[in-house]
């Protein structure tokens, strides 16, 4: 009986109870209920991260665009232009979503192109920036907003209406050689200040 004992003890750890495994359904339901809370909770907080970091982003290229036209200008020796675009190579249209950056004087070369792309994102620009649609870069990096010569500040916002109106816009401003990046908000995504 000894023998007999101590092996049914092994197997399955006391005498005469079988092995069990798995998950009975109140543990199954449970979990299932934990996991749909976590969820909940934390899909909406995802996405708020997902839509600022597309801002952030953009508004980087944005820079990015900006610091490129300066840096062309001052190696060019030449006033050089950053301006909206529907063709690819003139300054033309107001949509600062697909911008193109070139050479100031006719026929100028054309630098690179920008396109910039997001559910609910737009750009606009101050009224300095307005007049004429542009922003430019003197030979030696100074800024240009819109045609005039005196308007040497102005913005750019970048703006998404899938976020809050208190945290929806950056403003990328640009005064004499300057460029800075203020978050803000903007109900309706305005057009910014000159800075």
């Amino acid at each position: 009986m000894g023998r007999n004992a101590s092996q049914s003890r092994v197997a399955g750890g006391r005498a005469g109870s079988p092995s069990q495994s798995g998950f009975t359904l109140l543990e199954l339901m449970i979990t299932v209920a934990v996991l749909a809370i976590v969820l909940a909770v934390g899909i909406p907080s995802f996405q708020g991260i997902t839509n600022r970091n597309r801002l952030s982003a953009i508004t980087n290229e944005v820079v990015a665009a900006i610091q490129l036209t300066r840096m062309e200008a001052i190696r060019r020796n030449q006033r050089v232009v950053m301006c909206p675009t529907t063709d690819g190579s003139t300054c033309n249209g107001a949509n600062w979503m697909r911008i193109v950056v070139r050479e100031a004087a006719t026929g100028g070369d054309v630098i690179r192109e920008f396109s910039f792309t997001g559910r609910g994102i737009s750009i606009r620009g101050s009224a300095a920036v307005a007049t004429g649609n542009q922003l430019s870069f003197s030979s030696t990096g100074f800024a240009r907003a819109g045609t005039n010569a005196a308007n040497t500040a102005g913005a750019l916002r970048v703006c998404t209406t899938v976020l809050d109106a208190d945290e929806n816009a950056r403003d990328v401003q640009f005064a004499v050689s300057r460029i800075s990046v203020t978050p803000t908000g903007s109900a309706g995504c305005q057009a910014p200040g000159n800075g």
